[in-house]
Formats: C-alpha cells, sequence, structure tokens
C-alpha cells in the first residue's frame, strides 16, 4: 500500500506539472484494474492453473500537441494468484510496471515503444510444516499499434497489440521468454472530465529453453480524470 500511495502522489504531481505547462497538452490520470487467470504449460510437469488475482494501481497518460504521447502505470496484486491441492497451497503475488511513449498517426491509429516488468514472489505451504518461497522477473522492451474509433462523443472502441521482448529471470535461471498483448475493449465519457474503459486482455509467453507456455487472461477496467 506504501508504494502504492508513493507511485501516485507521483504521477499526480506529474499531471498537474504537465497540465500547468501548456493548456493544449492534454493529461488524465487514473485507476487502473486487471483481474486476470494464469495458465502455465510445462511440457515436462503439465498443466497449472490458478485462481484469478486481482492487479490494481494508478495510471497516466499525457497527450503532447505533436501527438505524441506518454503513459505509466503501476499495477500490484491485491489478491494473489492460487493453486491449492490438498492441504497444500501456492501462492503468487504480482507487480506491473508500464512505461510507454508513441505517436498517433491519425486520431484513431497509433505505435509505441515502452518497457513492461512483471515482478512475482512466490510461496509454497505443503500444509505439513515445510514451506519455502522465491521471486522471479519478466521484463523487457515492447513495441505495439494501438487504435481506437468514436461512435459518439460519449462511447467508442479501442485495441491494441502488443509484441513483448522479455526475458524471465529468477536466481539461477535465466531465458528469453518473449511475449504478446491483446486487448479489446469500449471507452464511456461520463462528463468532459471523467471516463472509463472496460476490456478484456489477453498476454502469452513461451520460454525459448524450457518450452514453458504462459497465459495471463481477464478483464479489464479503467477510471480516468482529464486535468
Amino acid at each position: 500500500m506504501k508504494r502504492f500511495i508513493v507511485f501516485l502522489a507521483a504521477l499526480l504531481v506529474l499531471s498537474s506539472s504537465f497540465a500547468f505547462a501548456a493548456d493544449d497538452v492534454k493529461v488524465e490520470a487514473g485507476i487502473k484494474m486487471w483481474n486476470n487467470e494464469w495458465e502455465s504449460k510445462d511440457p515436462i510437469d503439465g498443466t497449472l492453473k490458478f485462481d484469478a488475482a486481482l492487479l490494481i494501481g494508478p495510471a497516466i497518460s499525457v497527450t503532447l500537441p505533436s501527438n505524441v504521447f506518454f503513459e505509466a502505470s503501476y499495477l500490484m496484486s491485491v489478491t494473489d494468484y492460487e493453486k491449492t491441492e490438498g492441504p497444500a497451497k501456492l501462492e503468487v503475488e504480482r507487480d506491473d510496471l508500464d512505461l510507454a511513449v508513441g505517436y498517433m498517426f491519425i486520431p484513431e491509429v497509433g505505435i509505441y515503444v515502452g518497457y513492461r516488468k512483471s515482478s512475482m514472489d512466490w510461496k509454497f505451504n505443503d500444509g505439513a510444516g515445510f514451506s519455502e518461497s522465491g521471486s522471479f522477473d519478466l521484463s523487457g522492451p515492447v513495441i505495439g499499434l494501438r487504435g481506437n474509433y468514436s461512435f459518439s462523443e460519449m462511447f467508442g472502441v479501442y485495441a491494441s497489440a502488443a509484441y513483448l521482448m522479455t526475458e524471465w529471470d529468477e536466481p539461477g535461471f535465466t531465458e528469453d521468454e518473449p511475449g504478446t498483448q491483446f486487448e479489446l475493449g469500449v471507452k464511456a465519457k461520463f462528463s468532459k472530465a471523467l471516463s472509463g474503459t472496460l476490456g478484456y486482455k489477453v498476454e502469452d509467453f513461451e520460454g525459448d529453453k524450457s518450452k514453458i507456455k504462459e497465459k495471463f487472461s481477464g478483464l479489464t477496467l479503467g477510471i480516468m480524470y482529464a486535468f
């Protein structure tokens, strides 16, 4: 919670600075959420499915008059991924940092590059007194396309597709694990300043050595306020 408050405060200060710097700079800040399930397919050990985790955190978007935009978000799990078999339980906590800069060729279509880091801390308890814990990161550059279309001033749709040049890193083991990300949803304006999004996002990864496939999928929700 402390990290959440610090990051949110930093975003609010940054957005206020942009807003005062130029009247024609568009700044939006708010909260994003992603409720997603995790499925891990290991060619040796089989498939492991986790109960859904809810990630919530602050986000900011800044669009300049030149149609260049900057975005940042930091989502943290308020509920963990869980896998239970009898008395044994595996729990995984996740934090996501996303940074991006892009350019809108036309109001409806743009391209962006960025950086993603997903940090996961896990702990296992067999229910009989034995427990262990660890952590791993999935991080790297991102390149993507996005599009949006408005049916009216109050309602529209959006979509994005990205390629993630990510690497899996844990103590004693590292491998390239590139992935793809797709999101499709709707956007509504509740007022001149307040808007919301509802979508569905899927992320797929595959390790180049282990051939383990990871899939994260679920509903997204966002509430943004324009300064």
